[in-house]
């Protein structure tokens, strides 16, 4: 089954080949001919929206070997380059089209492609139409596609929709109805399209009064509207339509609000500690570090899922990420020095220069291997320099203390939150500060006084109270009962317990605390093995953060476990007491029923009437949506719960843009500014 990257990339491929099915097995054509030996040579011009969209999953070698070898800004400024077709790539925008009409003008290229990443309304196609009329260019127009890729999959399961502040937007008191009402058709026609390149009409489930209440309205009108009276329905395929009419997943939409707690985490997993510490965008990071010479230089990595060994390490917790780091190392160097001994050389790059003609095959064999040993250690080049700058991290922050006693929330006093937020070693005060806010929302009994005496020591260090202060705001409007989903003890999972993993031992967490002075004189014939032999123990426990009681409770119509969900931070003021009774208020859609509304009352499950959890069946597929910001600890969460189900469920995660805790916290910080005491 393919992935929801998958599917983006064939789509964008697709259109890199002029939306015609025949070139992409036969390679590159030129236009007009049926030479398959005749490449066709295309420039590329999109918007800075839509660059985000191609950048995110394919690279300028992808490109290149698609045709295409310009890519250029539509905003940028572009000479003519005549004979050569373009594919144009927008956003249906007034002036993205005014921009396309220059360039007819201007007769820059030979034709003109053009997608667009989502619908083009009428009023714009007709504005195009004038315009180009105008100019009398429109024979050059070879096409018009509405591509409906107006989305970001950073991961094979999880997709953004590039949407910043979102959070922001949707509570600031500045914003009109019109701006709301604005912002959320945009995100109903972003999810439109995730479903429809997953070619699939799920049903629609969504708390009540909120944000995810309108966009799960107005979504199952714009299906409903499609299904019913379009004459070409776009989710029908054929054979595989039928197969996904059998397995029609559950949209569950849920606002930001339902749990603020995730977003403030610290998380142990590499990918999700990579993103909290360096802001993973476009799937890059940029990381400022210092040589032996005490010269700062910022360096840039990509993290490409097409990377097996991120692939295969970003949901693991950083110690064994480590350790794979060194086992990958070691094998490299074996291999390397038995080319190199045959070659008789001293080193890969001499290898390159041997005779290949002179070669005995085992040799030739070997160098034929030597691209593919260079791209491995360039990835493990790269993958050791991110841990020892994340292990200086972790340091200087203590950020394994911190996720310690996060893991361990429920156990927290008043007194330890204290010592934690004076104690010089922890330097960071967002950590601080996040440390106390998680506190808080776990301990819905909290006394008014230990509040008020923890903030006192917050101020003392210095921290910036606003965050803090928005969240009591948000919490006295709504009247609000919120903290997170705290590890109940002897739970089961690993280190729930005082005997498990993280329970308690300050010596593991002592000797990972001198992990970065040993490593920081790492070299190639170090073992980051033996350095992380005394912290390989130390594993986050398993439980289900609210999004994923939330979901689980969705796909089976049950209750999801035994503790429920504690995080809920709802308007009206939902009590604690089990994802499902949170779920049970949520409004249920169905766009093929023909009867609009509630699938069957307040009660309903989220499955489709012929799948639905009720009838004894359970949902295998499930589509998850958080409006106003998501995070990798969410998504590997919920990936977890995917793996873990009997049979294996299918979970897509998305989110109006994924967002790290110091973002999210300068987000609280502006509304606090804008909202009234």
């Amino acid at each position: 089954m393919e992935t929801l990257r998958q599917r983006q990339i064939a789509g964008l491929i697709r259109m890199l080949h002029l939306n015609d099915e025949s070139r992409l097995t036969g390679g590159p054509l030129a236009v007009g001919t049926e030479d398959q030996n005749t490449p066709i040579w295309k420039v590329l011009v999109f918007d800075s929206f839509c660059r985000d969209i191609v950048s995110t999953v394919l690279r300028v070698n992808d490109l290149r070997d698609n045709g295409i070898t310009v890519h250029m800004l539509l905003e940028a400024q572009r000479t003519s380059i005549p004979d050569v077709p373009a594919i144009y790539f927008m956003q249906p925008k007034p002036e993205n089209i005014k921009r396309l009409a220059e360039d007819l003008a201007r007769d820059l290229y030979e034709l003109y492609y053009v997608n667009f990443s989502s619908s083009l309304p009428r009023t714009l196609l007709e504005e195009f139409a004038v315009q180009t009329a105008a100019s009398g260019t429109s024979h050059q127009i070879a096409q018009v596609y509405d591509q409906y890729l107006n989305f970001l999959c950073p991961e094979e399961s999880m997709f953004s929709l590039h949407f910043p502040n979102t959070f922001e937007s949707i509570h600031s008191p500045a914003m009109t109805d019109t701006a709301i009402s604005s912002l959320i058709d945009r995100i109903v026609s972003a999810l439109f399209s995730v479903l429809l390149t997953l070619k699939s009409v799920p049903t629609i489930c969504a708390p009540r009064g909120n944000a995810a209440e309108m966009v799960a309205t107005r979504l199952d009108a714009k299906l409903r509207e499609h299904i019913m009276n379009s004459r070409q329905n776009l989710f029908a395929e054929g054979v595989e339509d039928v197969v996904a009419q059998s397995r029609r997943p559950v949209l569950v939409l849920l606002d930001r609000d339902i749990d603020l707690g995730s977003m403030l985490m610290h998380s142990w997993t590499y990918q999700a500690l990579i993103h909290d510490l360096y802001n993973i965008k476009l799937n890059q990071i940029s990381i400022t570090q210092t040589d032996s010479a005490g010269r700062k230089a910022k360096k840039t990595y990509d993290l490409s899922v097409n990377d097996s060994f991120w692939a295969n390490n970003a949901a693991l917790p950083f110690p064994e990420v480590a350790i794979g780091i060194d086992e990958a190392s070691n094998a490299f160097r074996r291999e390397a020095d038995e080319i190199t001994r045959m070659g008789g050389v001293g080193s890969l790059d001499e290898v390159g220069g041997l005779d290949m003609g002179a070669s005995t095959k085992q040799l030739q064999r070997a160098i034929t291997s030597l691209p593919e040993l260079t791209a491995r250690k360039a990835s493990i080049d790269m993958h050791m320099n991110i841990a020892t700058s994340l292990l200086d991290s972790i340091k200087d922050r203590q950020l394994d203390v911190l996720f310690q006693m996060e893991e361990q929330m429920g156990r927290q006093t008043k007194t330890t939150i204290i010592e934690a937020i004076n104690d010089p070693e922890k330097k960071d005060l967002q950590d601080k500060l996040r440390l106390f806010v998680l506190f808080m929302l776990a301990n819905e009994g909290l006394r008014q006084s230990d509040i008020d005496e923890c903030e006192a020591a917050l101020r003392a260090a210095g921290c910036d109270m606003a965050p803090l202060e928005y969240i009591h705001k948000l919490r006295s409007l709504n009247k609000m009962s919120s903290s997170i989903a705290s590890p109940s003890v002897g739970a089961g999972g690993p280190g729930s317990g005082p005997s498990g993993a993280m329970g308690g031992s300050s010596d593991l967490l002592g000797k990972f605390s001198s992990i970065s002075n040993r490593l920081a004189g790492f070299t190639d014939s170090s073992s980051l093995g033996s350095i992380f032999s005394g912290v390989r123990n130390l594993l986050p426990s398993r439980k289900q953060l609210p999004v994923t009681r939330i979901v689980e409770s969705a796909m089976t119509g049950k209750p999801a476990g035994a503790s429920g969900i504690r995080s809920t931070v709802a308007a009206g003021g939902v009590a604690s007491g089990g994802a499902s009774r949170v779920f049970e208020d949520f409004v249920h859609l169905d766009p093929k029923q023909v009867r609009r509304g509630n699938l069957a009352g307040s009660n309903a499950t989220a499955g489709p009437r012929s799948q639905t959890a009720s009838e004894g069946g359970s949902a295998q597929e499930a589509i998850v949506f958080v409006i106003g910001g998501g995070n990798y600890i969410e998504y590997q969460n919920l990936m977890e719960f995917a793996q873990r189900s009997t049979p294996r469920k299918h979970i897509v995660y998305g989110s109006t843009d994924v967002v790290s805790a110091s973002d999210f916290l300068a987000q609280l910080t502006r509304l606090n500014q804008s909202t009234p005491k």
